[in-house]
């Protein structure tokens, strides 16, 4: 894809990706910055979403790339706004608005889907990571907790208060989890040597631009780390 008409000027960046975790980290640890374009910044995201899309479970929140993203179509929206609309560079332009729109759009509804179908597992197990190793944004949260509430309140008031006592309290019998056992087709970004799976039982040597099949549960890390990306 081309990225001519999204801004080039330069944005800060936290090393090792821009995570709502890591930006937490970022305070704690003063890890060094680098300079990313906005270009380079718009890739990640569609990366991001990319990988969201086909990856089983929830990945950490891209908080950092979202909001440097928005802010840049905020400033393309104030150009575009003194552009003449008969011109054909303002339709480009105006067209390259709406596909940034419709990829961050695309990677947030990604997210609360997962959200609405995950919600009870998504809430316990992110009640257990560190506060360094969050992946949902606060927002994401909170409508987690809500959802979950109501959908609960709605299936008690027309199912559970009608069942025997012992039938009652199963909810977590009901419970969708996702499957990370799920094989999923990945691309390396760069060499990453003889990696182990299936808990050290097998071992692949991983070269940069090399495609796999994989269990989505023995490559997780890598994904997060940024050193493979779903295809």
């Amino acid at each position: 894809m081309e990225y001519s008409d999204f801004e080039s000027e330069n944005t800060d960046l936290l090393r090792n990706g821009t995570s709502n975790a890591e930006v937490d980290a970022e305070f704690e640890d003063d890890e060094e910055e680098i300079q990313m374009s906005s270009q380079e910044v718009l890739e990640a995201l569609q990366r991001a979403w990319i990988n969201e899309k086909f990856a089983p479970d929830l990945l950490p929140y891209e908080d950092a790339l979202v909001e440097m993203v928005m802010i840049q179509l905020v400033h393309m929206e104030e150009n575009l706004a003194t552009a003449n609309k008969n011109d054909l560079l303002y339709i480009v332009h105006r067209m390259e608005v709406e596909r940034i729109r419709f990829i961050v759009a695309s990677y947030l509804r990604c997210r609360l889907q997962k959200l609405e179908t995950y919600a009870p597992h998504i809430i316990e197990v992110e009640s257990g990571r560190p506060r360094n190793s969050k992946r949902l944004s606060a927002a994401e949260h909170k409508f987690a907790v809500d959802f979950h509430e109501s959908v609960e309140n709605h299936f008690n008031e027309l199912v559970t208060r009608h069942m025997p006592q012992n039938h009652q309290d199963d909810e977590r019998a009901r419970r969708v989890i996702p499957n990370l056992d799920t094989h999923v087709f990945a691309r390396a970004r760069q060499d990453v040597g003889e990696y182990s799976l299936a808990g050290g039982e097998l071992s692949v040597n991983i070269r940069a631009g090399a495609v796999h099949l994989f269990r989505y549960c023995d490559i997780e890390p890598l994904i997060i780390e940024g050193q493979l990306e779903l295809i």
